[in-house]
């Protein structure tokens, strides 16, 4: 006998989540068929069984763990507009030494006899540095393209 009934709708069927329409055609068809017989009641049995098992309890450090991590997500602080030269070098992915080498060039201002930055004023400051390299590179190809002789 040719089969036409898929795997996934003998599991719908067990599960009960068969559309009705199809799940009548399905119904009338398994007393001709023995495989298809077959394939459901092992389903409902799969389904009994696995009702049957109590849901796992996680760890209680491990809930605590998600919850943490879910509320730094979910809670996050706004971005902080006012930087200390420590947050400016982590911004920069530079260690706080590379930055010494910088600090005079940042648009730094002075708060409490701290060195502080604001964040939209490094922004810029990082734009413009990416233009001027970027018309610096392009000079140096430009001059380096004239330099070599034409064969």
């Amino acid at each position: 006998m040719n089969c036409d009934v898929t795997y996934e709708e003998l599991a719908a069927v067990a599960a009960g989540e068969l559309n009705a329409a199809r799940e009548a055609e399905v119904l009338a068809h398994l007393p001709d068929c023995e495989r298809c017989r077959r394939r459901v009641a092992a389903l409902r049995r799969a389904d009994n069984v696995l009702a049957g098992l109590r849901a796992p309890e996680p760890p209680a450090e491990a809930v605590l763990a998600a919850r943490r991590a879910v509320a730094a997500i979910v809670h996050r602080p706004e971005a902080v507009e006012v930087l200390t030269l420590d947050e400016v070098a982590e911004f920069l992915r530079i260690t706080p030494e590379q930055l010494d080498e910088l600090v005079e060039e940042l648009p730094a201002f002075e708060l409490a006899g701290h060195v502080r930055v604001r964040r939209a004023r490094l922004v810029e400051w990082i734009e413009r540095r990416e233009r001027d390299y970027a018309r610096q590179t392009a000079g140096s190809w430009a001059a380096h393209a004239m330099s070599e002789p034409v064969q």
